[in-house]
This record gives structure tokens, sequence and C-alpha cells, in this order.
């Protein structure tokens, strides 16, 4: 019987697999990822949250040589993303429904069949997100000035578009998917710079959806001319990001240890997780 692995454990192995990953400038050419690998990754990215559990995204992988290439010359901007189209193993193509009102009855079907929520939850479900998507920019004009006025008086949902709403849920997936691939040992680039109406024709994609990235996902080249490559990009300071309580109040590292949690604590089992993380870097 395997022993299960303590929290600080899980969250060391989780700190290897998000600090290690990267965005690759350059993938091996004519390589595949194994089908059950892929498999792997995907259903890890359904678990991914959203909205009302609207799960508004869809996504395309595409591993045609013929469209990567297609989408190469004729949708991608710039030299860098059009080779990393080319090279990556699979092109996942992230789309956000703009119209994610017609998912509610599936969902609403979806939730009843697994019985996990409270009865005024069900009840207030389609009515609630009916209210909070709306349909066009005249609805949604008319939601926020009536929620604006009201918020004085008592707590109002804030109405963003719908395209704002269906990026943001599609966002929270995207993540999902990259750490998923990273996880297995796979190089990922998250890429914006591309002609989103050309890649909608090349890939038939209904005029409802929005496509917000595309993560070039493959191995990662590994040549002349890559040993002094800068892998990871610089980040902002702690104190740059993070507040406490009030906007622009410090939230000091310090901070994270005024509980009982040690160090030691946040590390974990040293022994499990080294041996996990020098068996995810060796993949």
């Amino acid at each position: 019987m395997t022993t299960p692995l303590n929290a600080p454990t899980i969250a060391k192995i989780f700190r290897t697999i998000a600090q290690s990953r990267y965005s690759t400038k350059r993938f091996q050419p004519s390589t595949s990822i194994p089908s059950y690998t892929l498999q792997d990754i995907l259903r890890t990215t359904l678990t991914s949250p959203s909205g009302f559990n609207l799960q508004p995204t869809n996504v395309i992988l595409v591993d045609s040589q013929k469209i990567k290439k297609n989408l190469s010359q004729n949708a991608m901007l710039g030299m860098g993303n059009m080779y990393r189209a080319v090279d990556a193993s699979t092109l996942a193509v992230f789309l956000s429904d703009f119209e994610p009102q017609k998912r509610i009855s599936k969902i609403v079907e979806l939730e009843q069949l697994s019985n996990s929520r409270v009865p005024g939850y069900m009840a207030t479900l389609s009515v609630a997100s009916s209210f909070l998507l709306g349909e066009g920019s005249a609805a949604t004009f008319f939601k926020q000035v009536a929620t604006n006025a009201m918020s004085p008086l008592k707590p109002m949902p804030t109405i963003d578009p719908v395209e704002c709403w269906s990026y943001k849920n599609t966002s929270l997936v995207a993540q999902t998917y990259v750490l998923a691939a990273t996880s297995h040992g796979l190089a990922t680039c998250i890429m914006e710079g591309f002609d989103a109406r050309r890649v909608k024709e090349i890939l038939d994609i209904p005029d409802r959806y929005g496509v917000p990235m595309i993560i070039a996902t493959g191995y990662e080249y590994v040549g002349e001319g890559t040993e002094n490559e800068l892998k990871r990009s610089p980040r902002l300071d702690f104190e740059d990001v993070f507040f406490r309580n009030t906007f622009g109040e410090l939230f000091k590292e310090d901070h994270l240890h005024e509980d009982n949690t040690t160090q030691s604590q946040l590390n974990g089992d040293d022994n499990a997780s080294e041996n996990t993380a020098q068996s995810f870097k060796s993949m």
C-alpha cells in the first residue's frame, strides 16, 4: 500500500513544476507527443474552474503539418511565431465562447445528474448566469447602468462584456494546460501574435468564438547556439505585486512565517520531493 504524499511534499512538487516552466523560443521539429501523454494533459485541463461552471472554452489541437504550415504562413505575426507554429509538435488553439448562454441548459443537466449542488443554487443558476452574461452590447450597457446606480445602496454584480468574461475563463484553462504539459516535461509558448480572423477561417471556427491565444507545445530545441539563451523572463519583486489588506500596503515575505508554519514545513519531505523533482527533470 502506497503512502499518500503529505501537503508540504505536494506543495514542493507543484513549485518545481511552476518554477521550471518558461516560454520556449525554439522547438525540436519533426517530433510528436505520445497520445497517452497528450490525453493526460487534456484530462487535467478539464479540471479548470469557470464561472457558474459554464466552461466557455474549446481547444483545437493542431498536429497536421499541412495546417500548421498554413497557419504559419498566413496567420502568424513575426518570424518567431511563424517558426514555432511549424516546429512545435502541437498547436493548442484556445477558443472563448461569446454566446455562453447556449451552454446553460447542458450545464444545468450535468449539475442535476451530479447531485452535488444545494437546491437553492440550482434554482437560481439559469437566471443568475443569464443576467450576468446577457446578449449584445446594448444589453450589457443597460445592465451596467442599472448595477452602477444600485451599487451605493447594496452590493451589485460587476457587468463585464461577455468577451471579457469568456477570455478570463479561458485563461484559467490555458494556465492549467501549460502546467499539465510542463509536468510531462514538455515545452510551451503562449502566443498572441496572430491574426485571429485568419485563424478562424483556416480552422473553420464559428463566429461565436474568439481566439485569445495559441499555445505551441512540444519539445525544446537543444543544440548549437542555445547554451546561453535566457530561459526565464525577469519578474517583478514580491513587494511590487502583493499587498496586504489594502492597496499599496506592503506584504513582506516575512509575513508568510508569522504563524506556526516553519520554513522546513513549507519545504516538506526533502527526500520524497527531491526524488520526484529528479524524475520530472529527467523526462
